[in-house]
């Protein structure tokens, strides 16, 4: 598989872009994809260093529909494909996306919003020293919550409980890391927060949106959180605590120290393994996990109602915080 080149005198609409605390470098021919991509970039307190760049032909003439993603893959280059006329090439060695797309994708907000900028830092995130970790994030007063678990785990209905309890939400699904001088910075993208058909039985508001299918095929409500319960959300915080989640029917809230070590080994687990010729990149998202592991961390095992957890947790990160500045 070779790079796609493409002409830079076909592109005439350049942007600089910002996502999750990296710098991206648009152009296109298409002045509608530079104006719906500016609506997703945002401004952060966090310095961004590293840069990526996006080269996107837009069909102007296609109307090829949006269909379901295909991923292939051959060491440093990445190909997605969401019908013959959406195709996406990451260089990832490069730290390019090379794509050729319909009219109907590039004016998609909701594509483009759920799906190619999260992929596209989940595929280049490793080689900008961003690393995609498999956790929900809150924060509270400065201070940030990272929530791990495997799938099914309750981890949105748990983050949507603590966002209508005095957090301000990041995060759903993943959270992307970096380090920042000596401390970690915990991103988060515009990517609504996914809830599966049975969160109406605690959130009954959910009743007014519909379930759709998602890119796993899992039918699900995929909601804006701040539309949809009226909370608070942050582009970025630093985490503090990390909490592996698991839901064990009729079991009472409890919390139980994990060791670092085990940690590691989780987050070891969740990420994808990189191509030879990245080991600097891979060296980087090393330190970043390491990081990521010394942080306080705990088991909390719960069965009832994500709002009873929440009230819990609420308290419980209180008390942690007292500890650190007593």
């Amino acid at each position: 598989m070779k790079s796609v080149l493409v002409d830079p005198t076909i592109l005439p609409y350049a942007q600089e872009l910002r996502f999750a605390g990296v710098v991206c470098d648009l152009i296109t021919n298409s002045f509608e994809l530079r104006a719906l991509l500016s609506q997703l970039s945002h401004v952060e307190n966090y310095q961004a260093g590293n840069r990526f760049s996006m080269r996107i032909v837009v069909n102007e003439s296609s109307l090829d529909p949006i269909e379901k993603p295909h991923f292939r893959g051959l060491r440093h280059l990445v190909t997605a494909s969401f019908g013959t006329g959406n195709i996406f090439i990451f260089d990832v060695l490069r730290r390019t996306l090379s794509a050729s797309i319909s009219r109907v994708a590039a004016t998609d907000l909701r594509f483009w919003s759920e799906k190619l900028i999260p992929i596209s830092l989940g595929v280049l995130g490793a080689a900008m020293g961003l690393v995609p970790i498999h956790c929900a994030c809150l924060e509270r007063n400065g201070d940030g919550l990272l929530i791990a678990g495997m799938s099914g785990a309750g981890k949105s209905t748990l983050s949507v409980a603590l966002a209508q309890n005095g957090f301000s939400y990041v995060s759903d699904d993943w959270t992307y890391m970096s380090r920042h001088q000596s401390s970690l910075v915990a991103f988060g993208t515009s990517a609504p927060v996914k809830l599966l058909p049975d969160a109406t039985n605690h959130f009954p508001s959910l009743a007014n949106y519909r379930v759709q299918k998602s890119m796993n095929g899992e039918l699900a409500y995929e909601v804006d959180i701040a539309e949809a319960f009226t909370v608070r959300v942050k582009k970025a915080c630093e985490p503090r605590w990390l909490i592996f989640l698991e839901r064990i029917p009729n079991c009472e809230v409890e919390f139980t120290s994990v060791a670092s070590s085990k940690a590691r080994s989780y987050l070891n687990s969740s990420v994808e393994r990189l191509p030879t010729e990245l080991y600097e990149a891979s060296a980087m998202r090393d330190l970043t996990l390491e990081m990521v592991s010394r942080l306080p961390c705990w088991f909390l095992r719960y069965g009832g109602a994500p709002q009873v957890a929440a009230e819990y947790l609420v308290e419980f990160v209180a008390n942690q915080a007292r500890e650190i500045f007593a």
